[in-house]
């Protein structure tokens, strides 16, 4: 095949991929239920069977579909946190000041957002669990800093505040957050200790005493120190 049957092949593919998109969404088929089989979805869109296998292949890799033997393509369910996980390493893969600033922002986001179903929501179990973790970042942190064992406390810290919500796509997304933590330390590898770790205890203070108001106050505090950093000498300004 020549570079540009090939051209023209993915750009066809990339076109059936969204036309079955948007089918499948239409149609109110659930996950698991058939969709069509290869050569019907080839004879439905008038498509050959290369443009075909391959705009399927797409949506399989979205988890929109998924192949079955000698079932035919199925309707799947995709995992918005699988995905995430998937983009995010690609994304942030050049550390610069920009992508950082996604990044924080989405952080920001996330968590606010999270505030009062976490609040609202949390266990007595998960309390003890975000004071001890509190406790625990302390240790790591008052002696040397951010060191990667303080950022992995940090992490789990902020991903069971998002566990809190008892939303699964909230709590999955801390795998995000683990990301957006590893561009922090390599763009700013010695931010203020001090301050995090009174904020660590503050926040496990008001989540303890169901104080919704107080944890938003301190949270948006803390997450917007983060979101106003200025470029380290690493990266100039643009």
């Amino acid at each position: 095949m020549s570079a540009r049957n090939s051209s023209a092949d993915e750009t066809l593919a990339g076109v059936l991929a969204d036309r079955i998109h948007t089918d499948i969404v239409a149609s109110g088929l659930q996950e698991g239920d058939l969709f069509m089989t290869l050569d019907e979805v080839a004879a439905r869109y008038s498509a050959s069977r290369t443009v075909t296998r391959e705009a399927l292949s797409r949506l399989r890799a979205l988890g929109v579909i998924e192949g079955r033997q000698r079932r035919g393509v199925l309707v799947a369910r995709p995992d918005p946190v699988a995905m995430a996980e998937r983009w995010v390493p690609l994304y942030c893969r050049r550390a610069n000041r920009n992508d950082f600033a996604v990044l924080a922002e989405l952080r920001y986001v996330l968590e606010m957002g999270a505030v009062g179903l976490a609040v609202s929501r949390a266990t007595a179990g998960q309390r003890v669990r975000l004071a001890a973790l509190a406790a625990d970042f302390e240790a790591e942190a008052a002696g040397e800093g951010h060191t990667p064992t303080a950022d992995a406390v940090d992490l789990a810290f902020h991903a069971l505040l998002l566990e809190m919500a008892g939303n699964p796509l909230l709590s999955g997304m801390h795998r995000v957050l683990g990301e957006y933590f590893a561009a922090s330390a390599e763009l700013d590898p010695r931010p203020n200790a001090d301050a995090a770790i009174r904020d660590h205890h503050a926040l496990a203070r008001a989540v303890s005493k169901g104080d919704a108001g107080r944890v938003r106050t301190l949270l948006e505090k803390h997450l917007a120190s983060t979101l106003n950093r200025e470029p380290t000498e690493k990266e100039p300004r643009p």
